[in-house]
Order: structure tokens, then sequence, then C-alpha cells
């Protein structure tokens, strides 16, 4: 059941290939959560990307994004099985050399006490290319899972048009898998710009939602709702469904390169780094 929590409360596009066959190793948590900024950056670069994919990014320089690190803050409600869920999180993104990829730590609290954190590289935190979760809970980590090909370059778009449907079918392993990878195809749907203070009082620019489905062999694997907004050049996920369960969050507070945003309560937004 932990786990299936911790898998959903990611919130990204790769919930549904813990069950991949391949070889399967342990990274030590401790490892992982003593020093997260330098996780990810050893372990989450572009460069971690397998070249097949790699050569389907736009270059660096070539997709900028309007910030160098972006912290958001919110919460996760819902449930998994008969178990009500209800988690604080917060979520660092880093521009990965303005290719449109981002990397991010994700962290999870239970009770005000840190439970899990995410480590992912992803083309606008929307479709998530690799993978791996530190539930502090136990003392090893599986290896991560990464994408090491995509059918097409679709997904790999500068912004959602109106009304229009990106399907791109990706091929998962672990980092050390070399053969017998799993198709996983998603498919999203735009939907129409709207301002996206609509989404979050605090935020301007518009906003746009993308309705997508995961599928492996043609069975639905899990639904997702991301919303792209234009102030941050980002997807932020809004619910993820399974057949386990179904979470949704909310947002609370964004702070862009130590600019701080208020909350409508007029309370600061970020209280620390990562």
């Amino acid at each position: 059941m932990r786990n299936r929590i911790a898998r959903l409360l990611v919130g990204t596009s790769i919930t549904s290939v813990a069950l991949l066959s391949g070889c399967v190793q342990f990274v030590p948590v401790k490892d992982m959560a003593n020093d997260k900024p330098g996780y990810l950056a050893a372990h989450f670069g572009v460069d971690s990307l397998p070249t097949s994919l790699r050569d389907k990014m736009p270059a660096a320089g070539t997709h900028k994004l309007p910030f160098k690190v972006l912290t958001v803050l919110g919460k996760v409600t819902g449930h998994v099985g008969t178990a009500g869920i209800e988690r604080d999180f917060k979520t660092v993104l880093i521009n990965a050399q303005d290719t449109g990829m981002v990397q991010q730590v994700y962290e999870s609290s239970a009770n005000g006490v840190p439970a899990a954190a995410t480590f992912s590289l992803s083309y606008l935190n929307i479709y998530s290319l690799k993978e791996e979760t530190a539930n502090y809970a136990q003392t090893a980590a599986f290896i991560p899972f990464v994408a090491h090909d995509a059918d097409n370059g679709e997904f790999a778009f500068n912004a959602p048009q109106e009304d229009e449907t990106y399907t791109t079918t990706f091929k998962f392993g672990t980092t050390v898998q070399i053969v017998n990878f799993r198709p996983l195809t998603w498919t999203c749907h735009a939907s129409r710009y709207y301002p996206a203070s609509q989404f979050n009082a605090a935020l301007t620019g518009k906003a746009i939602d993308l309705d997508c489905e995961q599928t492996k062999d043609g069975i639905v694997q899990n639904k997702t709702r991301r919303t792209y907004l234009t102030e941050y050049g980002i997807g932020l996920t809004r619910s993820v469904a399974t057949t386990a369960g179904k979470l949704d969050w909310s947002y609370s507070g964004f702070d862009k390169d130590g600019l701080q945003t208020l909350t409508p309560h007029g309370q600061a937004a970020i209280e620390k780094p990562i």
C-alpha cells in the first residue's frame, strides 16, 4: 500500500511502470535524502537520458523557460483503495539548460514529517522521462525508470495549442535495462486557454488544461490532468486517477528565482529552500 501511495503522490507520467521487467538494483535512501540537490544534479541531468531520446529534444538554449528555479507548495488529497490521503508537498523545479526539460525534487509530508522524495527529469513537467522515488521509511530505493526512446517528437512542443491532441509512445525500462522495454502511450488533449487566475488567484498569464491517458497494450493505466501555465512555461499536475485510487493537487504558493508570491491570505509562499 505504501508504495502505491508513493507512486500516485508523485503525479508524474510513469506511475504505472513499477512492474517493468529487467534488472532490479537498489540505491540507499539516505544517500538520496542527505543531499537532494546534489543527487538530482548528478543523476537527472539532460545528459542522463539515452541518446536515442535526447536526440529528439530541443537543443540547449532553443526552448527558453522563464525561470531558473521554481519552488511550489501545495496539498494532495484523495484516496488509494479505502485509505484517505492528505499530504503537503514542496516541489523544486530547475530549468535544465533551456531545453524545455525540467529537473525536479518533489517531497511529500504527512503531519509535518517528510515522508518521501521523488527525483525526476521531464519535458515541461508534462511528460516524465526519468524518475526515482525515495521512501524515507525504507532503506533502499529501486533503480530509476527511464524512457529509452519515443516513436516521435510530437511531445516536444513549445506550448500546447488549443483543441490539439498529442500522442507519443515511449519505451520505458530501468536505467540498466537494454532489452524488453515496455511501450507506454500518452495521448493528451489540450482544451482552450483561460486566465491563470482561475487556476490560482496568485497567478498571471494564461492557463490551458491537458487531459491525458496513459495506455499499455491498449489498456488505460491512468488518467491525468495537468494545467500548463504561460507564466512559468510548464505544466502542474491537477489530478491522477488509476484503478488504485484518485488524488487531486491544490497549490498555495510559488517562488520564482527567489521572488515570493503571496498567498491570498497574505502569508509568504515559501519558507525555506529544499
